[in-house]
């Protein structure tokens, strides 16, 4: 059986992976892998319930058991190409260095999901599809396989929904709708969403408002 885009896309499917989009990029420091895997995870219900319910060191649990599990399966995945002799990379959370006071990876998830044809990003700076709404957990994988690319989304889906932006306890969330054409700090003061989290994570708390409360993360939640 012949080892394409088609086969790999069944291959995470049937691993659990809930939406897979493939992307052309150029990636300084992997100038020989020009094509993106996007990988997303659906969070279960559970989660989105635990942060309703101010309960964030069970979401965060529920949060990195997920995580490990996409982790797992995008190194499988990474040794799969391999072994069909194609080179690849899988972009775990440790090989992608996290910022997290700037709340930025080395090669952000979410511009591989979107330029993927996946999903958009919100009035939170936040991932968003559909069939999900922010729910979600987020991998990539670069590799040298020729794949079909999805149509990259440039434009915000969220319409008239102000539902992060009024659920933001320090007013982070911008009044503009995301495209490709702006900076993140048009749509959103990162520094005060990240002290915010910062603080509220030295006193054994936190803050997920804006995923819980997007419109499509709740259709979801209540299916």
């Amino acid at each position: 059986m012949m080892f394409d885009g088609d086969a790999l896309k069944n291959y995470l499917i049937g691993e659990g992976v809930s939406k897979v989009g493939y992307a052309r990029v150029d990636v300084d420091d992997f100038p020989n892998l020009n094509y993106a895997i996007a990988l997303v995870l659906k969070l279960p219900k559970k989660a989105i319930g635990a942060l309703l319910s101010d309960e964030f060191k069970k979401y965060w649990d529920i949060f990195h058991k997920e995580l490990d599990r996409l982790t797992e399966i995008s190194l499988k995945a990474e040794q799969l190409i391999k072994d069909n002799g194609y080179d690849a990379f899988a972009l775990t959370m440790k090989r992608n260095e996290c910022d997290m006071e700037k709340l930025l990876s080395k090669i952000p998830y979410k511009t591989l999901a979107t330029s993927s044809g996946l999903g958009w990003i919100g009035r939170s700076a936040l991932f968003v599809c559909e069939e999900y709404g922010s729910a979600v957990v987020l991998l990539g994988i670069l590799t040298d396989m020729p794949l079909e690319s999805g149509e990259s989304i440039t434009d915000s889906f969220c319409d008239d929904c102000e539902e992060c932006q009024k659920a933001c306890p320090v007013g982070a969330i911008n009044p503009t709708k995301w495209n490709l054409r702006l900076d993140r700090s048009d749509i959103i003061d990162i520094e005060a969403c990240s002290q915010y989290v910062i603080d509220q994570y030295k006193l054994g708390s936190g803050c997920s408002k804006c995923l819980s409360n997007c419109k499509l993360t709740q259709e979801y939640y209540k299916k």
